[in-house]
């Protein structure tokens, strides 16, 4: 981790202020604050996060993540990001491995050897054992043709018809891997979008393929320590500070709350919907961009520990709830609340794209968690269900259909020294960790002048 560099700023220079104190906003400001740049960060929300951040559940004590999540190897912004503010080892660093679990065959992997990229990935496909053989091999063809392009008005449906594609290849493989990356339906999302996951995550280097899950929560692997890097630095970081207005006479500033802030420059990194409320009109995004897809995220106490053969995370199919996490394997910090009556473990769930489960009951939503739950893990049949906690992210993130593509606004701006940040924005990839903190490099490269 790099020293601060006082030597770039003066007490009375004016900050680069950067609005959002998510992943954008904090990939943003502390690439700044490297550089020796005064940065001023302004959070609307209590805490920083943003859309990926950790709070404290009320019953337990313990720190729950709004969402679960698991990296991989070639998110290499976001890991660039974890590296400077020293949190690169708070990863637990897997295989390129997926366990998943069916009623058919039980638990089975996607496993990749360790030998040249792609063949890899083609290994560990033929071996996959919920799928026969003629589909794994149709599977490997079809990822080749989608690699080489496909038009971008194409959804995944329309290509997977294309590709000759049957229902246990798209319920066995395809579907995971697009729930999972684009938060989305197959029906709805941009075919481009799934080549270049496709391409970068499975058909890239051995170590690009890994899984890299957090062991620690959100806030505690990134956002925390962040803030303090940039305090370090001689920044600020403030939340429940709402900008309202990007003001450009008689200079640039920022007005929050009724103070007027001057800025050597802006990163505005909110979603489409909060920059909509913003002044002036030529910020505002298009509004086809505030349509989003929801993830329904759950956590699941227990009162008994699951077999020790159960791997850390797995991935369901034919289940309601898609992937689940045994975070008391994945955490360095768990504390059990053996005086809340909480022992034994926790599984968060996730289901993305849930646009069905939006409107349930949180209470419901739990029992079809638990329900999938006991079905893929034996040895929990007969446990208690001592408390559940969900979340409901209504708009995780931008939905990934072909006609907002191109809706997409790239890191500039028609206002000079103001920059836009976010997943939302025109990244090349799905709104993921990697295409927010990409972003917020990229708006603070074009500040620093490291990119035209």
């Amino acid at each position: 981790m790099s020293t601060p560099n006082p030597t770039r700023q003066t007490p009375d220079s004016k900050p680069v202020i950067v609005v959002g104190g998510g992943v954008a906003g904090l990939a943003a400001a502390s690439h700044l604050a490297e550089a020796g740049r005064r940065v001023l960060v302004l959070e609307a929300g209590p805490a920083l996060g943003g859309r990926a951040r950790s709070f404290i559940d009320r019953t337990t004590r313990d720190a729950v993540d709004n969402g679960q999540h698991a990296l991989m190897g070639c998110y290499t912004e976001f890991l660039a990001l974890l590296e400077r503010i020293g949190r690169r080892d708070a990863l637990t660093i897997g295989e390129p491995r997926i366990p998943f679990w069916s009623e058919e065959h039980g638990l089975r992997d996607f496993a990749c050897p360790a030998i040249p990229a792609p063949l890899h990935f083609a290994a560990g496909l033929l071996r996959y054992r919920q799928l026969p053989f003629r589909d794994r091999l149709s599977i490997a063809r079809a990822g080749r043709k989608l690699v080489r392009g496909v038009p971008d008005h194409w959804t995944v449906d329309h290509w997977l018809d294309e590709a000759h594609q049957g229902q246990a290849a798209r319920d066995r493989f395809w579907d995971p891997v697009i729930r999972a990356t684009l938060n989305a339906d197959p029906a709805g999302s941009s075919a481009a979008l799934l080549a270049t996951v496709v391409q970068r995550a499975l058909l890239g280097s051995y170590e690009d393929s890994c899984f890299l899950l957090p062991a620690l929560p959100l806030s505690d692997l990134y956002a925390e320590p962040a803030r303090k890097f940039i305090e370090e630095r001689g920044g600020e970081v403030r939340c429940r500070s709402a900008a309202d207005a990007i003001l450009t006479e008689p200079r640039l500033a920022v007005r929050t709350q009724g103070e007027t802030l001057p800025a050597a420059a802006v990163v505005v990194a909110v979603p489409p919907a909060a920059l909509a409320r913003m002044e002036p009109a030529t910020l505002h995004p298009a509004s086809a961009l505030a349509q989003s897809t929801p993830i329904v995220s759950g956590t699941l106490w227990i009162d008994r520990v699951a077999s020790n053969e159960i791997p850390p995370f797995l991935g369901l199919i034919d289940r309601e709830t898609q992937w689940l996490f045994r975070v008391d394997r994945l955490h360095r910090d768990r504390t059990v609340r053996a005086d809340a009556g909480v022992d034994g473990e926790r599984i968060a769930c996730v289901r993305s794209g849930a646009d069905d489960w939006s409107d349930l009951p949180r209470k419901e939503v739990a029992r079809r968690m638990w329900q999938d739950v006991q079905e893929a893990l034996p040895s929990l049949r007969g446990a208690n269900l001592l408390h559940s906690l969900v979340v409901k992210e209504v708009s995780a993130t931008l939905a990934p259909e072909p006609a907002l593509q191109p809706l997409r606004p790239g890191a500039a701006t028609p206002i000079p020294d103001v920059w836009l940040a976010g997943d939302w924005t025109d990244t090349g990839l799905p709104a993921t960790l990697e295409g927010a903190a990409q972003s917020g490099h990229v708006a603070a490269r074009r500040i620093l002048g490291e990119v035209p």
